[in-house]
């Protein structure tokens, strides 16, 4: 239940090979679990993506340690990870007593499991002494050992980016605004069915009707109908090869938003001659 709320409640809420790559060795990989990048940066700024969707932004420029599961966006067949690290400019170049450094680890994790138990996959250092040109992204390339079950990637086709599916876009985003407003659980769950199904079996959850309309109608309880789309600036992104786009602002921020503070990414696939939010 808590899922879907993560939907609709967001309260504002490449480095050149030598940077220098451990290669973990190889183990027997299980059959399910959750693909989660772990972080750190310090006195440096870190921006990470996977597959197109971004992990971490690359414009703070504040110390951070953070995690994020990334089973929505892994591929069949050839995965990237994207990191690039920048200088900070002026008095927040260095931090008092902590070196210039960065890490990402790509960890495969069991239920249950904090990220540090799970199984390594990729690991990328980087510190002060590795002579390297920063600003420059670096890719990490990986095989998962297992699909996270999805049917998103056999349905979605690969999308191509015409003035005329970029304005058929934002008809639908009005349109799922207009459905928002009306408050009704069942319109509003026909609109984000797909997503719903998917993201639970991605993540090895069961999807129960009955509880996504709870949800839902707690949503709407408490947001009421204010949901507002902005198209006065949009930025349209292909990610996960071209079969999803992003509709978003300049700033990669949503365009969907509430009176509330509240907002709602958009997540778009075409599958069946029409979209769908898939994410």
């Amino acid at each position: 239940m808590q899922r879907i709320l993560f939907l609709f409640i967001i309260l504002a809420i490449y480095i050149h090979p030598i940077f220098g790559e451990e290669k973990p060795i190889p183990l027997v990989s299980p059959k399910e679990g959750y693909y989660i990048i772990t972080y750190k940066n310090y006195s440096i700024n870190l921006e990470i993506d996977a597959n197109g969707y971004e992990v971490r932004g690359g414009n703070s420029n504040d110390d951070s340690s953070g995690q994020a599961d990334i089973n929505y966006w892994i591929l069949p067949g050839k995965n990237k990870i994207k990191i690039r690290l920048t200088e900070r400019k002026g008095k927040q170049k260095e931090t008092d007593g902590l070196p210039k450094e960065a890490e990402v680890k790509l960890v495969l994790g069991q239920k249950g499991q904090f990220p540090d138990e799970g199984q390594l996959l990729k690991q990328f250092q980087w510190s002060k002494t590795t002579k390297a040109n920063l600003g420059e992204w670096t890719e990490l390339e990986f095989d998962p050992p297992f699909l996270p079950p999805s049917q998103l990637w056999k349905q979605a086709e690969i999308i191509t980016l015409t003035k005329e599916k970029e304005s058929s876009a934002i008809e639908f985003a009005n349109e799922f605004t207009k459905i928002l407003n009306t408050k009704d659980s069942k319109k509003i769950l026909s609109m984000i069915q797909f997503r719903a199904q998917d993201t639970s079996e991605v993540r090895f959850y069961p999807y129960v009707e009955a509880d996504e309309i709870k949800s839902i109608s707690e949503m709407t309880k408490a947001i009421g109908s204010t949901w507002k789309l902005d198209t006065k600036k949009i930025k349209f992104t292909l990610l996960c090869n071209d079969q999803i786009l992003n509709v978003s602002d300049p700033k990669g921020d949503p365009i969907l938003t509430s009176k509330k503070g509240a907002s709602i990414p958009l997540y778009l696939s075409w599958i069946g001659g029409k979209w769908v939010i898939v994410r």
